[in-house]
């Protein structure tokens, strides 16, 4: 499918301070073609062809709407209704040849709007006729300024749905292979990232290194139908994985050795793995369940039980981790006291009760 731009007069429009002439116009609905490669839906369309049993290309777009208003991740109802009741309000961004640059949900929901009419009998909203469009030139388009425009449309908040984390991180990490593929050094390459996506240096390799973790927990799956069974897990818990690298293989807490290591994300990946029936229930479980490598006794527990104890687990390592908690204000007490020229006869008084209540406690 080709746009015609001529006979429309330009405009110009910055992306990252990069002005580019955009066309302004308006399409109906039918000329209008989705975004198959858009990172927010990719995973959608990939479980689609699989429960199908057909290629995307096979599918009508009555099956594909359908299957993606039934995603609650999408929220297309909800865009669907607004967009009846005032119209695309953001124009879609089109390259000429009809790839669709920005606007993949506001297309599906001008769809499922159509759809909803069509099932009630009722006349189709104007709006759909005239849907208001930006068309850029694909021979005005590098690759790395299309990246841009991606950004620009996807990653600035605005009213629309955030993307997931997992699809931001892929967008990410496409824009970051893109320049380390034009010889562009690691260090550049994540400085422009970070120009580019307005989000700092330490966002940017959370990304990456959270992804490389996603797409290990992927590819151990056992077969086609766990695997897909795996990338829902990381579309709705991305945040989760994020939280382990954090924990397990960042700062701190990281894991020198790495046969610890590799048992314990075997854990999360097994506990996580479990989907809907995970006992990791919220993402503050991450942390005590990685520590917990660290406790002969919770470990035990932790492995005996195959994940069960969970719950329990994580209240032993909270306690134990208010205590270290208290032993540190008794150490900073203690520095203060080895540094205190004089005490007041106020302070030896609580000195002598302090003394009283560890004495009582068997501490000295």
């Amino acid at each position: 499918m080709t746009i015609v731009t001529n006979g429309i007069k330009s405009q110009r429009k910055l992306f990252h301070n990069e002005w580019l002439d955009v066309y302004p116009t308006s399409l109906p609905l039918s000329a209008i073609e989705f975004w198959k490669e858009n990172n927010r839906t990719v995973f959608t369309f990939e479980r689609l062809q699989i429960e199908k049993g057909k290629k995307l290309d096979e599918l009508s777009i009555e099956e594909i709407t359908e299957f993606i208003a039934n995603q609650d991740i999408h929220k297309l109802d909800v865009l669907a209704k607004s967009i009846g009741r005032n119209g695309v309000q953001v124009p879609l961004i089109i390259r000429d040849d009809g790839k669709l640059l920005d606007g993949n949900r506001r297309y599906f929901a001008c769809q499922w709007l159509q759809m909803q009419c069509n099932r009630q009998k009722e006349p189709l909203p104007q709006t759909l006729l005239n849907i208001p469009a930006y068309i850029i030139r694909e021979n005005d388009l590098s690759s790395e300024l299309e990246l841009k425009i991606l950004a620009e449309a996807n990653f600035i908040p605005d009213l629309k749905v955030s993307w997931p984390l997992d699809a931001q991180a892929r967008a990410v990490e496409e824009f970051y292979q893109e320049r380390r593929q034009h010889d562009v050094d690691h260090e550049s390459a994540i400085a422009e990232a970070m120009g580019v996506f307005g989000i700092s240096r330490s966002r940017i390799i959370d990304f990456l290194d959270t992804l490389k973790l996603t797409k290990v927990f992927i590819g151990e799956a056992a077969d086609e139908a766990n695997r897909i069974a795996r990338r829902i897990i990381v579309e709705e818990k991305f945040v989760y994985f994020w939280e382990f690298v954090n924990k397990a293989m960042k700062g701190r807490g990281a894991f020198d050795n790495p046969a610890e290591l590799s048992e314990v994300r075997d854990m999360f990946f097994g506990l996580i793995g479990m989907g809907r029936d995970t006992p990791i229930t919220g993402l503050k479980q991450v942390e005590p369940l990685v520590q917990a490598k660290r406790d002969e006794t919770a470990w035990s527990m932790l492995k005996e039980s195959k994940g069960d104890k969970l719950s329990v687990v994580v209240s032993m390592m909270n306690e134990k981790k208010e205590v270290r908690k208290d032993e540190d204000k008794i150490r900073i007490f203690l520095a203060w006291l080895k540094g205190a020229e004089e005490l007041t006869p106020k302070a030896k008084s609580y000195l002598r009760e302090v003394a009283a209540l560890a004495a009582k406690k068997g501490q000295v």
